[in-house]
């Protein structure tokens, strides 16, 4: 019988009260896309909440504390080099605290950018897709 292992990941959009979001560029040391640009995120820990692992890695990577985060994007993809399925969730927070500070372990800069200028940065796969999402939803929330 054959066996796909599981990695589940998140990430959090973060806006400001200038319609803004956080991105994140990764170290040119990074093992993964390095060099590209990201929204805060990572590997859940063992038997974490989703939730709570976000705001850990936005904590760990941005030096914010944010605590209202809520899902409202997914993403899945098979990396059959390593016979792994990774599901992404993407949750979104707003904060008014802009003072972001990167973690020189894990990346070389950050930028506040307005979604419509994802375009002109080298950015992970899943992110256009995402801010589309993202602007969708302020455009016509949910709730």
């Amino acid at each position: 019988m054959y066996i796909m292992q599981k990695g589940l990941i998140v990430h959090t959009i973060i806006s400001n009260d200038q319609g803004e979001v956080l991105i994140l560029q990764r170290s040119k040391k990074n093992d993964v896309l390095p060099e590209y640009w990201d929204v805060p995120g990572g590997t859940l820990e063992d038997g974490e909440d989703p939730a709570v692992g976000a705001i850990r890695e936005i904590k760990e990577e941005a030096g914010l504390d944010i605590s209202n985060v809520k899902l409202f994007f997914q993403k899945s993809n098979i990396d059959t080099s390593k016979n792994k399925q990774f599901v992404t969730l993407i949750f979104h927070a707003k904060t008014s605290n802009t003072n972001a500070v990167i973690n020189p372990e894990e990346h070389d800069a950050l930028a506040w950018i307005k979604p419509a200028d994802v375009g002109t940065y080298k950015v992970v796969n899943y992110l256009p897709d995402c801010l589309r999402a993202y602007k969708e939803l302020s455009t016509n929330p949910i709730n």
